[in-house]
This record gives structure tokens, sequence and C-alpha cells, in this order.
């Protein structure tokens, strides 16, 4: 091993894989090659310039239960979410670029799943079959039962709102 790398080891809290720690490890992702292409829940946004979709956050949907009302979805908000980016970008010094917008002007969607094991997509009436199927592509949903849910809150310029009663 590099002299300076065994330094900078015992200098730091840094250290190096055993080789059982590496097989470990390696056989831990390896383990992940079989669900690559398993159906995922979670959040996006859209950018109409590059028709891509951007900060997305997903889990499998296998991995999660469902909750008290019978649906599975990750636990990120929107709001939440563009937040963190925002802080994260000035407490870096630098400008938080889109992340200075309001999270509702761009368009967004959650997928959840059913307690039947079907998909949705619920998103504003932004939508359109271009999109519909970035997103089916991003969350592994060409194979599944699937189905688009326009409602308000997904709506540019909605968020949360008193009209819901939580």
């Amino acid at each position: 091993m590099n002299k300076v790398f065994e330094e900078v080891l015992r200098e730091s809290r840094l250290s190096e894989m055993s080789k059982e720690e590496r097989r470990d490890v390696m056989k831990a992702m390896s383990d992940n090659f079989d669900a690559q292409d398993e159906p995922k829940v979670g959040i996006f946004w859209y950018d109409k310039e590059t028709d891509e979709l951007f900060g997305v956050s997903k889990v499998n949907a296998d991995d999660l239960q469902f909750n008290s009302n019978g649906i599975k979805t990750i636990s990120a908000l929107h709001q939440s979410w563009w937040q963190k980016q925002k802080n994260r970008a000035i407490s870096k010094g630098k400008a938080p670029g889109i992340f200075a917008k309001d999270y509702t002007l761009i368009p967004r969607g959650r997928i959840f799943q059913q307690k039947d094991g079907s998909f949705q997509l619920m998103c504003g009436s932004w939508i359109n079959e271009s999109v519909i199927e970035l997103v089916k592509d991003e969350f592994d949903l060409n194979n599944v039962e699937f189905e688009v849910k326009i409602d308000p809150h997904w709506e540019i310029g909605h968020g949360w709102s008193e009209e819901y009663e939580l």
C-alpha cells in the first residue's frame, strides 16, 4: 500500500475494507441487480425545456409497506425535498438556481401503488403522453397496471391547501 495512503488512514477515521467486508459489500450490491427493473414509487419534477424528469426520488415498491390509507409511496414531500436542495446550494456558496423558484411552479408528480397492486401517477393537467412515457420508464412501470390521475394539488402553482382539511 502507498505510504502516503497508510499515513492518511492512520491519521483519520478512514479505514480500508477487509477482504471479508469487501466480499459482503459486493454481494449486497450484486443482490440489487435483480431489483433493477422492479416497479418504484416516488416523486419527480418535469423540465419542459429539456424534456426530462429531474429531482427524482424513488424506492422499489416492494421495499415499502402499505400505509393506513392502503397505499405505498415514499415519505419525501416535494416541498421539503425542494427546500433541501436550495439549502444545500446556499450552504456551498452557490446560487440556488431553479431551487430559488417556488417548487409548485415546476410541473411535478408522485407515483403511488394501490392495494390491488396497480400504480398511479398523480399530477396536474400539464401532463402529456411524452411525459407519461418518461415517468413509466424512470419508475419501471411499463409492465404493470398503471393509470394517470389529475388533481389540483399537482397543478402548477398549487401545493398544500386548507381545502384538504389535513
